[in-house]
Parts: structure tokens; C-alpha cells; sequence
């Protein structure tokens, strides 16, 4: 009779494969990721026209996923996905090869989404507080990229007694998961916090704030995905059968790249839905509240281009106009038309003269 640690090991139990589910469901993630990619690209070349570092990061973040899906898929063809004991011992070794492979890339693709969504927050806000903020983020993230990368890199001393066999020293797969994901939810719980500054320090309605909220605050996705991933991670570490986990963590892992690339893609996806929707606008750009006075948004307003924003009464009138100020933002924080767009600005002048 088998024990409680070796179950019962029949043909119909050797035959048990995840691997299908499993290249559905990374194929999935990785082409929905791909494909939002495509449409940030078109909307900041073609319609935003403004194609930032934080787009091109992102761009190499996609190619980085694709390489990790093929890495993923080599992973699950020599046995990732099903029993340990029905794994031909020639095959363990190679598994453990493209497994490590697959880990190093992973986790240089969640660094170029992290310091995509850094590029943009600098984009976005240009306040000399903010940027400084951005800096140490950067220099933390880099940091926690170079401390996984040599936690995965020497785990074994030689890395080969991984899967080899062969004598050496080893932190142990309880040490590397755990210590990685932690420093991966550390990561992306400070990209989350980051943009709450921005949106509680405008003076919005509530409803404008919970959707910049929505918009800018998305690394609660990654977040939520870094922690199905180390639920993912358990039954590896604690069961021996851990060949049959390995196809769940790989599809995980995946996941988590896609959902910080389409999150990261959401305020690009915001400017195309608010292009296509300023050429089917019609009517007035400038609202009117019940009082009977207008809401004058606040928006990039070129010197040259100065408007009209206050006219006193007959007998003592004014032209006033504003313009940029000092450090205005590249990034608009809500659009609404093209007339309608706001922005952060360090200052903002006005100007008054007598007509």
C-alpha cells in the first residue's frame, strides 16, 4: 500500500496532464497583453501623438513576456504540469535548466513594466517633490531586480547540483520562492501607492477621483496577481509532487506580466477611447452648472493662444489670459475633449490688462 506522501501509482494517475490548460491559458494572457500593447502603440503614435519612454518600456516589457512564454512552454514539455513519477529522469534536468532561464526573464520583465509605470508618473507629474520620489522608487526597483536575479543565479553553489545532482550548496525552493515574492509585492505595492499623492491632492468630485483612481492606480492588478502566484507557490514547496504545481505557478507568472502590461496600458487606452470620442462630439466644449456660471476647465494653454477667462462689467473691463506656467506636465491627467484636458503645472501665469 502507498504511503500518504506516494499516492497510488496507476496508469490512469501517471497519465493525469495539466499541460493543455495550461498553454491555453498563457497563450491567452500573452495574446490579450499583446494586443492592448498594439492598440497604446497606435493611440500614442497615430492619435495622441506622443510616444514617451514609458511606451517604449513597455513595448520591451511585451517582447520580454513573449520570451517568457516560450520559456514557459519548454518548461511544461519536459514535465512541468504532470506527476513527478511519470517524468523520464532525462527529462528533470532539462526542466530545471529552462525553469531557471524562465525565472531570470520573468523577473526582468516585471523591472521594465515597474520602471514604465515610473516613466509615466514623470511624464504625469512634474513637481520637483514627485520627481525625487521617482528617483528612489527607480534606484529600489533596480536594486530588488539585482538581488532576485542573484537569488535565482546562486541558489545552488554550482548552480548545476540544482539538477544535477551533483554535491553543492543550496538555499533551498522555500527560500528563493518566498524571499522573491516577497520582494516582488514590495515592488509593486509602492508603483500602487505612488499616484494616490496625485489624485487626492486635485480638487475633483469624487466621482472624477474614484476614476483617475481606476486609471492611474494600477498596480493593485499586480499586486493581486503576485499574490495568486504565491498561493501557487505552496503545494510546490510543501507537497513532493511539485512537477504536477509547477504548471499552475508557470501559468501565474504569466499572468502577472500581462496584467502589469495591460494595467500599465490603461491611461494610453484611456487617450484613444477619449480621441474617438472627441470627433463624434458635437455641441460646446464649455459647460454651464445650475447657478448659471461656467465651469472653466483647466487646461495647456499656449501664450499665443491666451483666452478669455474673466470680463468685468462695462464701465471697468479686462482682458485676462493664462498661459503654461512653469513645468507643465507632458502627461494630461483627465481628458475629457481636446479643449477639455487637465494637466499638473508647477505654476500657472495669469495676466490682467485694461481694455
Amino acid at each position: 500500500m502507498a504511503s500518504a506522501a506516494t499516492p497510488q501509482l496507476t496508469p490512469e494517475f501517471l497519465a493525469q496532464d495539466r499541460r493543455p490548460q495550461a498553454t491555453i491559458g498563457i497563450g491567452v494572457v500573452t495574446a490579450l497583453s499583446g494586443i492592448v500593447v498594439l492598440f497604446r502603440v497606435y493611440a500614442r503614435l497615430l492619435l495622441i501623438r506622443s510616444f514617451g519612454w514609458d511606451d517604449g518600456l513597455i513595448c520591451a516589457a511585451m517582447i520580454m513576456n513573449i520570451v517568457v512564454m516560450a520559456l514557459t512552454l519548454q518548461v511544461l514539455r519536459h514535465g512541468a504540469g504532470r506527476h513527478i513519477w511519470a517524468i523520464d529522469l532525462d527529462q528533470g534536468p532539462l526542466l530545471y535548466k529552462w525553469l531557471v532561464a524562465a525565472q531570470l526573464v520573468y523577473m526582468v520583465a516585471l523591472w521594465l513594466c515597474r520602471i514604465s509605470g515610473l516613466a509615466f508618473y514623470r511624464r504625469l507629474n512634474p513637481m520637483p517633490q514627485f520627481q525625487r520620489y521617482l528617483r528612489v522608487a527607480f534606484a529600489f526597483v533596480t536594486a530588488v531586480l539585482i538581488a532576485q536575479v542573484l537569488i535565482i543565479a546562486l541558489q545552488c553553489i554550482p548552480l548545476a547540483a540544482l539538477w544535477s545532482g551533483a554535491p553543492g550548496k543550496c538555499m533551498g525552493s522555500k527560500a528563493v520562492f518566498i524571499s522573491t515574492a516577497a520582494m516582488t509585492i514590495i515592488c509593486d505595492s509602492i508603483i500602487l501607492l505612488l499616484p494616490m499623492k496625485i489624485v487626492f491632492s486635485i480638487r475633483a468630485s469624487s466621482a472624477r477621483k474614484v476614476g483617475l483612481s481606476f486609471v492611474l492606480c494600477f498596480g493593485v492588478f499586480a499586486v493581486m496577481t503576485s499574490v495568486c502566484r504565491i498561493i501557487s507557490m505552496i503545494p510546490v514547496i510543501r507537497e513532493p509532487d511539485a512537477t504536477w504545481y509547477f504548471s499552475v505557478v508557470m501559468v501565474w507568472s504569466d499572468t502577472e506580466i500581462s496584467t502589469a502590461i495591460i494595467a500599465l496600458s490603461l491611461p494610453a487606452l484611456k487617450g484613444l477611447v477619449g480621441a474617438v470620442a472627441d470627433s463624434t462630439r458635437k455641441g460646446s466644449s464649455q459647460e454651464q452648472d445650475s447657478s448659471g456660471h461656467r465651469e472653466l476647465p483647466l487646461q495647456l494653454v499656449h501664450p499665443e493662444h491666451s483666452r478669455l477667462i474673466y470680463q468685468g462689467p462695462d464701465s471697468c473691463s479686462n482682458n485676462a489670459g493664462a498661459s503654461i506656467g512653469d513645468r507643465g506636465s507632458e502627461e494630461v491627467l483627465w481628458r475629457e475633449s481636446e479643449s477639455r484636458q487637465i494637466h499638473i503645472k508647477d505654476t500657472v501665469d495669469v495676466s490682467v490688462s485694461e481694455r
